[in-house]
């Protein structure tokens, strides 16, 4: 996030957030903090994520999907902070971090730092109200050019720069007006009124994904492919982009941690192919020691077979497969051994590897079937030490979950979409525990079928009209319609889906959003299953 940006965000955020209520606090992923607030008679979620990178801000409707337990670091937040009100806040805009005093005897201080996170401090921060030295806009030319202007000029963000150096190329006058209007701020912002004189912030979009946020045009020069769309508020702007940004990675995070166990099983079956191999030739050896046998055998009644000896050369008599006729042949031999104990040795351990060779085959065939389901992703993952390492309550929390996958079908859309749908009623119910509340619900339109959810990487999300139809099939071909041959399914999001209290498992109120007449097949839940 832009400090310019995060100066104007924080502006809005003093007015819209003054005298809310915080309720919760929790640490969806590492760095990423959801502040549960009630204001204006309703709830949200202020997001903060850390980094240095791509540090985030945004007030949003949406929630991610906390953890099963709830961190360290949100229990103590939750203790000094939960059920306090905000104050007006002190700003740090040029190191991005703002801090809202809380209803609290003594007063303590809420802060969020975009490089930091969030937390909890008994002092006034001793950076309220910094303000950073500004330069002479007719010196702008030698600042930018300046290897030190970083350190001098903090507020000349490099997204600054880079614009200002393409506005001083095409018109210099406009890069000073820019730096003059930068400087002069935004003057006193009280009301919902001031809020509204303040402008527009400029909102870049690529492939149709918002990407970042100003509170400048880009000069044409360094605008690419980007697209521009006119916000009337930072907050909308920091919504968009925060949204998109951060629920992708999370649902990506989510996917990696998924794929873990897939990964370490195709890691330990590959490892295993390949020390078969080792043994294959291993016990090929043994089997080759076969043909030493026979000569030994062969020739035993011109030689002494009760001398020890380390190696003896024998000329190859006619019928011996594998060795040729009249060709001398040595034999390494053990010398603690006769040459009869040799030879009966040798036959021993021509035996064992013929028997071992159709074990190995056997599990080979089975590793090879094992490595190619879990390529497709089918089957279940094999348990080693991952089970084990678990224990007490996380173990029975992980055993009950599993329990509950078999009353869970998952699909992938021809587009990549992840979809779970129900086997049964307890199937149905279980599925609602699994996503998140912008993800799409499916179901039969006036009467009974299974309940379906179509997974979104981030809220608003836009699906695939061809996924969108997958989704209704998979309805479809397991409701009341399943012997017609269209069917007509309803989908809402799923924070519009409600299980009824006291109800059967699986029974729900739902406000629909929409719905879809789709021609079934059931040929097609074949080819989506998905076993991930």
């Amino acid at each position: 996030m832009e400090a310019h940006f995060f100066r104007r965000l924080c502006v809005e955020l003093a007015v819209q957030l003054r005298g809310a209520r915080i309720e919760k606090f929790f640490e969806p992923a590492p760095d990423t903090t959801t502040i549960v607030i009630h204001r204006a008679g309703r709830k949200q979620n202020l997001l903060l994520q850390a980094g240095r990178r791509f540090p985030l801000l945004f007030l949003s409707d949406k929630r991610p999907v906390n953890p099963d337990n709830p961190s360290a670091k949100s229990m103590w937040l939750r203790k000094h902070a939960a059920g306090k009100r905000l104050g007006i806040p002190v700003v740090d805009w040029c190191n991005r971090r703002i801090a809202f005093p809380l209803t609290t005897t003594p007063v303590k201080w809420l802060v969020l730092d975009l490089c930091n996170g969030v937390f909890i401090t008994k002092d006034e921060p001793e950076w309220a109200g910094y303000e950073p030295a500004w330069c002479e806009p007719q010196d702008l030319p030698q600042v930018l050019a300046s290897s030190e202007v970083w350190s001098k000029y903090p507020q000349l963000t490099p997204p600054l720069r880079k614009a200002l150096s393409a506005l001083i190329h095409d018109d210099p006058m406009d890069a000073q007006a820019l730096l003059v209007d930068l400087e002069y701020g935004y003057g006193t912002v009280v009301t919902q009124d001031d809020l509204e004189e303040l402008g527009e912030v400029y909102l870049y979009t690529k492939d149709g994904k918002p990407t970042e946020a100003y509170v400048w045009t880009l000069p044409e020069s360094i605008f690419g492919k980007r697209e521009e769309q006119a916000v009337p508020s930072a907050i909308e702007a920091a919504t968009a982009v925060g949204e998109m940004r951060l629920f992708a990675e999370l649902a990506q995070a989510e996917a990696s941690t998924a794929a873990k166990p897939v990964v370490a099983a195709l890691k330990r079956t590959k490892k295993t192919l390949a020390r078969l191999n080792q043994e294959k030739d291993r016990l090929e050896r043994m089997i080759a020691g076969q043909q030493h046998a026979k000569l030994l055998q062969a020739c035993l009644w011109q030689i002494d077979a009760d001398q020890k000896l380390p190696f003896i050369t024998l000329t190859v008599p006619d019928g011996i497969e594998g060795l040729v006729a009249g060709e001398e042949c040595t034999i390494t031999l053990d010398p603690r051994k006769t040459i009869r104990e040799n030879m009966t040795h040798l036959f021993k351990q021509a035996t064992r590897g013929k028997r071992g060779m159709d074990m190995l085959a056997e599990r080979r065939q089975v590793l090879e079937l094992q490595y190619a389901r879990l390529q497709r992703g089918e089957g279940e993952v094999p348990k080693l030490q991952t089970e084990q390492k678990l224990a007490g309550g996380a173990l029975k929390r992980q055993q009950k979950r599993e329990a509950k996958d078999k009353f869970i079908q998952r699909f992938r859309s021809s587009d990549g979409f992840l979809m779970l749908r129900g086997r049964n009623a307890q199937g149905n119910h279980e599925i609602l525990n699994r996503v998140s509340s912008y993800d799409l619900w499916f179901h039969a339109e006036d009467g009974p079928s299974a309940h379906l959810v179509l997974h979104l990487d981030y809220p608003d999300q836009q699906i695939p009209e061809r996924t969108l139809q997958e989704a209704a099939i998979l309805v479809g071909v397991k409701s009341w319609q399943r012997e017609d041959e269209q069917a007509r399914v309803m989908f809402a999001r799923v924070k519009n889906v409600r299980k009824i209290k006291g109800a059967a498992a699986g029974k729900v109120r739902a406000e629909a959003e929409g719905s879809l007449l789709v021609k079934l097949n059931p040929e097609l839940e074949e080819t989506l299953k998905s076993g991930i």
